[in-house]
């Protein structure tokens, strides 16, 4: 029997960090969806089940949650490791990967990546970044208004906020 491309099983691991618990649905390929953090492992498994994963254990799990572990302490980086996007437009697939073009400690606008991509408008690049399946290893909150601005982001703009401060791309707010 032949699988069809998108409907392997996918591997689950959740990594419990300094921000939340935050977990990949894996392909043999790579991370076919990610979420962001939630206050608990089974809201991260719950999320990553309502996209298909199976739940099953893979080696490879434990390398991607080493990384969102030392991500969310503010060390390493998300963007070299694989992903499997699911199916998708051209256009999907062209906009998500090219937010790994935005370096760790910069943004760029919704215009910007619109034309990186060849979009006909920022609404539309809003659009399909919102519905990106692997947020931080394809790092949607580094994009923003073209006056600089947070907006829309699925975590929340205070979860887009911490994460941009995290990278230093906004000066950390003082508690206190």
């Amino acid at each position: 029997m032949s699988v069809r491309a998108g409907t392997e099983p996918l591997a689950v691991g959740v990594a419990e960090t300094k921000l939340g618990f935050a977990g990949v649905a894996l392909s043999p390929h790579g991370i076919r969806h990610a979420t962001l953090f939630h206050r608990s492992r089974e809201a991260a498994v719950r999320e990553l089940l309502a996209f298909g994963a199976s739940g099953e254990e893979d080696p490879r799990a434990e390398d991607a949650c080493a990384l969102l572990r030392a991500y969310a302490a503010g060390e390493g980086s998300l963007e070299e490791y694989p992903v499997d996007l699911p199916p998708a437009s051209d256009l999907q697939r062209r906009t998500w990967l090219a937010l790994r073009q935005i370096p760790r400690g910069e943004t760029r606008s919704y215009g910007w990546l619109g034309r990186l991509v060849g979009a006909e408008n920022a609404r539309t690049v809003g659009a399909i970044v919102g519905a990106n399946p692997v947020p931080l290893w394809l790092p949607c909150h580094r994009v923003v208004a073209s006056d600089g601005r947070l907006q829309g982001f699925g975590g929340g703009l205070a979860m887009k906020q911490a994460l941009l401060e995290l990278e230093g791309a906004l000066p950390r707010r003082l508690v206190g």
